[in-house]
């Protein structure tokens, strides 16, 4: 029996882009849509997930919208989707 291979990590281009479709569909004005936008930002700046959590340390933000953005980043990297190969 052979070792299994940790799963790839998803590019964070795919992971923006999810980033921004969450966004669009959290309600207007909610800390969910602002943190998402936020992770959108941050996966767009950041060449990996780790990247963007970094990226995230260096801003200033109200608290609420801080834990949105971890809680989107956390949502978008356990979510299961077509990896590539």
């Amino acid at each position: 029996m052979t070792p299994r291979k940790p799963p790839r990590p998803k590019p964070t281009p795919t992971l923006a882009d999810r980033a921004r479709e969450l966004q669009r569909l959290a309600p207007v004005g909610s800390n969910r849509r602002r943190g998402a936008g936020v992770a959108a930002v941050l996966l767009d700046s950041g060449r990996t997930t780790a990247g963007a959590r970094r990226l995230l340390g260096q801003h200033s933000l109200p608290p609420e919208v801080r834990t949105a953005v971890l809680q989107a980043l956390e949502e978008l990297t356990t979510q299961p989707g077509d990896e590539s190969p």
